[in-house]
């Protein structure tokens, strides 16, 4: 598979479905529309050393300021339960610190980053399923900001979903600031 990210052009060439683990994943299809995620270089950098110093299936918060789409700060969620087929947040010390420290400080939750094993890098369904569940409890949010990492390949795939149609990521690209 090709490591460049896709065009809106070629979208039609990605695989269907490719084989992670010995299993076969389906891969949902593309919303064509452009996506731009602004991204401060530092929580870029930040979010690639945690992650990718790690095994797969771990990720943490993105963050920015209250009222921007913009991403300026990684948050990597030590204490979320890793496994090497999935991640789940430590939804009690992020919720915590967000009301306790980053909402009075005009941050704000923008997404989650998190890995895959071998060369998925896309989201799942699973991944899709609780970006919805986040979307609906946060209605502030227009646009869930959800990249993959593949660690062995210290890359990241940027993907975005929007609150009008959940079911749908949107590969996206990345402006440093």
């Amino acid at each position: 598979m090709n490591n460049q990210p896709l065009r809106q052009d070629n979208l039609s060439i990605r695989k269907p479905e490719i084989q992670v683990n010995n299993k076969l994943i389906q891969q949902r299809p593309f919303d064509k529309k452009e996506a731009i995620v602004n991204t401060r270089r530092e929580a870029f950098d930040k979010a690639m050393l945690a992650i990718c110093s790690r095994p797969a299936e771990s990720g943490g918060l993105l963050l920015g300021e209250i009222g921007s789409s913009d991403i300026s700060d990684f948050f990597f969620d030590s204490g979320g339960n890793f496994s090497s087929a999935s991640y789940s947040p430590d939804h009690l010390t992020l919720n915590r610190k967000m009301k306790e420290e980053w909402m009075p400080a005009g941050i704000d939750m923008k997404g989650f980053v998190h890995s895959h094993p071998g060369r998925l890098d896309v989201l799942t369904d699973e991944d899709l399923m609780y970006i919805e569940r986040l979307l609906k409890a946060n209605p502030d949010m227009s646009m869930f900001v959800a990249p993959i990492i593949i660690p062995p390949e210290f890359r990241m795939h940027m993907m975005v979903v929007y609150r009008d149609n959940p079911g749908v990521f949107v590969e996206a690209r990345i402006n440093f600031y």
